[in-house]
């Protein structure tokens, strides 16, 4: 009785992770900023009637509602709708503006183009879809709110949802990985790197060396293996840590920029709202103590 009452009051006092919530936030708002930018020189080429594209929205909405849905990809000038709205939305979720209908916004016109092209799309991208949705029954920024209401208890189920959709990815991608014989063999990093696709002229050097290839190849699988694990510990905020540095080598060494962008945001969403203040105050007490003159 005393866990379903912790969890009941955890579920109905208070909306937990605001801070993390903000990062999210403004995290994919700059993703999807990101994307428009590179994309809208060609989106006519990747998403338009005449385009490579050639999805359909039918294998989610149905035969009937995706035929409709489907007549924004039957001209350019729809395309250059559908990434102003996304820009609209991103910048709301950037700026912490009407977040919620920024959320749905951008929730609705990357579905479009997901679904279009799904090629030029990559991991981070389905990761998206699936928090955008969970981000719908978040507080929006700067909401008022009392203890118990139904908007608290939303806000700190979709809390959970994407700190659980977290561990799905972390869990799924371990089991992926063991099922494969390079990363048995501590050999993957190497396999990767010699992809031109996947991989910067600087890293298909630095991985021929055994020792680097070895240690970048066991130490992702390791730490996704152990995540579900380590996070309700006391060795959480060092493990973010390290997840943060590797999911940097993935941006720099292989260039996922947008995925570690989000990968990193969904780790700081970990962190909740008193962790942060500790580090806050506890930033400011060494600064202080650097800045202070005399100081021995």
């Amino acid at each position: 009785m005393g866990i379903i009452r912790h969890v009941w009051r955890w579920l109905a006092n208070d909306p937990h992770q605001l801070i993390g919530v903000r990062i999210l936030q403004m995290s994919i708002g700059a993703i999807l900023l990101f994307q428009v930018a590179i994309t809208f020189p060609f989106a006519g080429y990747f998403w338009g009637p005449h385009g490579v594209g050639y999805g359909s929205t039918s294998s989610v909405l149905g035969p009937t509602l995706g035929d409709v849905v489907d007549h924004v990809y039957t001209a350019d000038a729809y395309i250059f709708c559908v990434l102003f709205i996304l820009s609209i939305g991103a910048l709301g979720l950037l700026f912490g503006y009407h977040t919620r209908i920024a959320t749905f916004l951008a929730l609705v016109t990357s579905f479009l183009l997901y679904n279009r092209l799904f090629e030029i799309t990559d991991g981070g991208d389905n990761i998206i879809q699936l928090v955008l949705i969970y981000m719908l029954f978040l507080l929006p920024h700067r909401a008022k709110f009392s203890s118990g209401q139904l908007r608290v208890w939303l806000h700190n189920i979709a809390v959970l949802a994407v700190i659980f959709q977290l561990m799905i990815v972390y869990t799924a991608s371990t089991f992926a990985k063991l099922g494969g014989s390079e990363w048995r063999q501590g050999i993957a990093m190497y396999t990767l790197s010699q992809v031109q696709l996947y991989s910067l002229p600087a890293a298909q050097a630095l991985f021929t060396i055994p020792l680097i290839v070895y240690v970048t190849s066991y130490v992702p699988l390791v730490y996704q293996l152990l995540f579900p694990v380590v996070i309700p510990t006391r060795f959480k905020l060092p493990w973010i840590v390290l997840g943060i540095f590797f999911h940097l080598g993935i941006a720099v060494l292989i260039g996922l920029v947008t995925f570690s962008t989000l990968m990193i945001a969904l780790e700081l969403f970990l962190i909740s709202d008193q962790e942060y203040a500790k580090i806050w105050n506890r930033g400011r007490l060494i600064w202080k103590a650097v800045a202070t003159p005399g100081h021995q």
